[in-house]
């Protein structure tokens, strides 16, 4: 059985929010909670806790989704970096204080006069920081968690329709991972294959970059054919519509202009120019 990440599922993040909220609704209560559930006080503090905190989770949740579609952690890390603090941190953090001071005034108090920006603030940044550090980490644990198992024990068959099987046969397709699900992308849905770390990353596209196990040579020796691909050095093989212009650099090499943002040089050497002019060309 694979590894399945629960987070994605909405009535799991429902549950810890409905658990997590009993704990920060009884935050700095001097009663017992067995005393706070027989009060009004407590179910309304309760409700509005439980809304703002899920409130948060989704939010955070599609923000994470949404850059992990649009701005991937490889080659990118900086800006992604930056994206995460904006959009992940700062914004819930906006509407948790516009939801707070909502709550207040129901009650006409004036959120500013209260220490909640002393006291209730401060934790609230804590535990939006964790969470995103638990988005994002959660897929990469439970990748290797997979790959222990898959080390330690029969790897799992999956079934595969006879149509699926068909259409495999037919065309070929190129394997690579998405976090934990495995895909099969088409040569013609793919913008550009380049090396990070030691990592051979498929860029589709959708500019949405994959994981795979193959190597830059068997990628261009038995799928991205030369009509199409051109693997313009060591580290990048591109594809001919990913290409936007070129111009020549000293000593006879090429620098390849490209449709999308590549974390490597697109650079083509003095013995290869000749050969990617002809090819660009044709």
């Amino acid at each position: 059985m694979d590894v399945e990440n629960l987070l994605d599922k909405f009535w799991f993040r429902l549950v810890i929010v409905l658990a997590a909220s009993v704990y920060i609704t009884e935050l700095g209560s001097v009663d017992a909670l067995t005393t706070r559930l027989r009060t009004l006080d407590f179910y309304k503090e309760y409700v509005a806790t439980v809304l703002i905190s899920l409130s948060v989770v989704e939010l955070v949740n599609f923000v994470n989704n949404r850059l992990e579609k649009k701005v991937t952690w490889h080659g990118h890390v900086l800006y992604r970096l930056l994206l995460q603090v904006l959009f992940g941190l700062f914004l819930p953090l906006v509407l948790v204080f516009i939801m707070a001071a909502i709550y207040f005034y129901s009650y006409d108090v004036d959120i500013m006069r209260t220490d909640y920006l002393y006291y209730g603030f401060p934790f609230v940044v804590v535990l939006i920081l964790m969470l995103n550090v638990i988005f994002i980490m959660t897929p990469y644990c439970l990748l290797g968690i997979q790959f222990l198992k898959g080390n330690h024990a029969p790897v799992p068959v999956a079934q595969i329709s006879e149509e699926i099987v068909e259409d495999l046969n037919t065309e070929l397709r190129i394997k690579v991972q998405d976090g934990i699900s495995v895909l099969f992308l088409r040569p013609d849905q793919i913008a550009a294959t380049y090396i990070i770390d030691g990592r051979v990353i498929i860029r589709s596209k959708e500019e949405k970059e994959f994981l795979t196990d193959l190597t830059m040579d068997e990628l261009e020796k038995e799928y991205l054919k030369n009509d199409t691909f051109f693997r313009l050095n060591r580290q990048l093989i591109t594809s001919r519509t990913s290409c936007r212009a070129y111009k020549p650099l000293e000593y006879g090499k090429i620098e390849v202009e490209l449709l999308m943002p590549i974390p490597v040089n697109a650079v083509v050497s003095q013995l290869k120019a000749k050969a990617f002019k002809e090819w660009i060309n044709n």
